[in-house]
């Protein structure tokens, strides 16, 4: 279920008008006229929503999954299941997106010139916050106590951010739950939409971003960082990490606690990133991978598979550090005997 502070939904629609919608075919245990309230992962759906299931490596979930509807292709169709009511698609993604646009098409636009007002009306603000000159809180948004919300900075409706908080000049958050003690410098943004777009007969559709973006206490952003909210479900950002200037994280990242992450870091979509995990300058991560607890990618390290806990990585694509070492020594001799 999407969170209402940050998202507003139309419906319900009935599975014959989704399944018109997207030129889907229902299977023999569904009904058209049963409503379906929203979108979910097959992890966490509940009973009235509807899900997707495109990618082998969730043949798990979709085994137990709570959602009413899967939206799946033919193949995937023919995996065990719970006989949850399947929408067959020759486009699961595709058309999951379409469903997506449906339950949360884009804002109205409200014309014409709006009234300043710096901290909305429905806006909580704890004792002994500044708010500096140009900043802007948006409706129903909730800062704690002593807190710095720095020039020009803007935090978005529904926005929570707890106690002793420092958000820097220009940063835009919005979309996330935030601890106490975290501190941003200046420009940083957070709760962005994710890089995510499916192809279609018209173009590239944007897949709904619809999750958010939880940051738990004593975490610290370097200038200039990108956190993206999740797209179904959140990204997660554990306790006590740290960013340098510079970092991307893409959405449904999931970052475990006092990490330490070095400028220029990108980290793709759906990865999930243990504890204690250091990362050099310009480490790139590619999505869908688990890099375990206290593991150590070198400076510029790209990473394309799994990372095991402890282990210490570097190169590309990133191997362990001492083959790594040994490629180079090799290379630079393969270079000494070509100019002999």
């Amino acid at each position: 279920m999407t969170d209402d502070r940050f998202f507003e939904r139309a419906g319900p629609f009935s599975l014959g008008e989704i399944a018109a919608h997207v030129h889907g075919e229902m299977d023999n245990r569904s009904s058209s006229e049963f409503p379906i309230h929203d979108v979910s992962n097959l992890e966490t759906a509940e009973t009235g929503q509807i899900s997707l299931f495109s990618d082998i490596k969730y043949a798990g979930a979709f085994v137990g999954t709570r959602a009413s509807v899967v939206i799946t292709d033919r193949k995937l169709a023919a995996r065990e299941h719970n006989e949850t009511s399947l929408l067959i698609c020759d486009n699961p993604r595709l058309a999951f997106a379409q469903v997506g646009h449906m339950f949360y098409p884009p804002d109205r636009i409200l014309e014409g010139v709006q009234p300043v007002t710096p901290v909305h009306r429905t806006a909580c603000v704890g004792t002994g916050t500044q708010i500096s000159a140009g900043a802007v809180i948006g409706a129903n948004a909730k800062i704690g106590a002593r807190c710095v919300i720095g020039a020009n900075a803007v935090i978005g409706p529904g926005t929570e951010i707890g106690d002793d908080c420092v958000i820097g000049a220009n940063c835009v958050v919005s979309h996330a739950l935030i601890g106490s003690r975290v501190t941003m410098a200046p420009n940083c943004t957070i709760g962005s939409a994710g890089f995510s777009f499916v192809p279609s007969s018209t173009g590239l559709l944007r897949v709904p971003q619809l999750g958010r973006v939880i940051i738990e206490d004593d975490v610290e952003f370097g200038a200039n960082c990108a956190i993206d909210r999740g797209a179904v479900g959140d990204t997660v950002i554990g306790r006590g990490t740290m960013f340098d200037n510079l970092v991307h994280i893409a959405h449904n990242v999931q970052i475990g606690h006092h990490c330490l992450i070095a400028g220029q870091v990108g980290i793709a979509g759906s990865t999930v990133v243990g504890s204690f995990v250091m990362m050099g300058g310009q480490v790139g991560v590619s999505d869908h991978l688990t890099i375990g607890a206290g593991a150590r990618l070198a400076a510029k390290a790209g990473v394309t598979r799994d990372v095991a806990p402890g282990e210490t990585v570097g190169g590309y694509p990133a191997v362990p550090v001492r083959d790594w070492h040994r490629q180079t020594v090799a290379v630079r001799k393969l270079a000494a005997r070509k100019d002999k």
